[in-house]
């Protein structure tokens, strides 16, 4: 009698093995492949605006030189003044006047260097303007008053003008996405359906900086200088985005 119970068991246990075994092999069980999955397109878009500048910052600056280093400082200071005043007369106030360079840097002789043969001051101020049509005669003035040195003329964008341009720079990098996955898509006889992420990869403004001239140690012709023409170049933003279109 108990080892017929003992065989019963045997037998219900082989049994309910069989049937697990079984229900692995079966069409409907969890652990069935999907092979539905969608495929995917990845591409990046760029999106480039010339942007007119609404703002300039223009470099001036004074050099002196002479063999005695307080020489050199005091008329260098002097100019100086003189050119921060003449910003004020056109309306600048001091946060728009700013110093962005200052030196005091020894001359040495050619032939022998461990000699000092001079001291060199150079003391330079970058002026904001946001009237484009006043930069020649920012620039007039200053030589008026003593400036030898421009050292650079940096065409911008305000930042609320930035934000503007970066966004339609942004719009035109979704449009050269969409336009990219298409031709993809097409070529593979796929269908986009939706887009499965989107990235910010990059997105500038590069401001347009325009070289200087330096006229240190060069006599100043007298009378007042001529306002110079300046003609403000665009300014490129630039934005890149990744996007990944989820497709059929």
């Amino acid at each position: 009698m108990v080892r017929s119970k003992k065989l019963y068991g045997l037998v219900v246990t082989l049994a309910i093995c069989l049937a697990l075994v079984a229900s692995l092999y079966s069409p409907s069980g969890a652990t069935a492949v999907n092979n539905t999955a969608n495929s995917t397109i990845a591409v990046s878009g760029t999106g480039t605006i010339e942007a007119e500048p609404n703002q300039a910052k223009v470099c001036l600056g004074v050099e002196t030189q002479s063999e005695n280093v307080t020489d050199a400082l005091n008329e260098n200071s002097l100019k100086m003044t003189n050119i921060i005043a003449a910003m004020g007369n056109l309306g600048y106030s001091k946060d728009k006047v700013r110093t962005s360079y200052f030196s005091i840097s020894p001359v040495r002789n050619t032939t022998d260097y461990t000699k000092i043969v001079a001291y060199k001051v150079n003391n330079e101020v970058t002026v904001e303007i946001s009237d484009l049509d006043e930069i020649g005669e920012v620039i007039s003035k200053a030589a008026d008053a003593g400036a030898n040195n421009v050292q650079r003329i940096e065409f911008g964008l305000t930042e609320d003008e930035e934000k503007v341009q970066k966004n339609e720079a942004i719009k035109k990098a979704c449009t050269d996405a969409e336009s990219k996955a298409d031709a993809i898509a097409s070529s593979f006889d796929l269908v986009i359906q939706r887009v499965a992420s989107v990235s910010e990869s990059s997105v500038y403004a590069s401001s347009y900086r325009d070289v200087g001239m330096s006229n240190a140690g060069v006599p100043m012709a007298k009378g007042e200088a001529i306002a110079p023409p300046i003609s403000p170049k665009a300014v490129e933003v630039r934005a890149t985005i990744a996007v990944v279109y989820e497709c059929s």
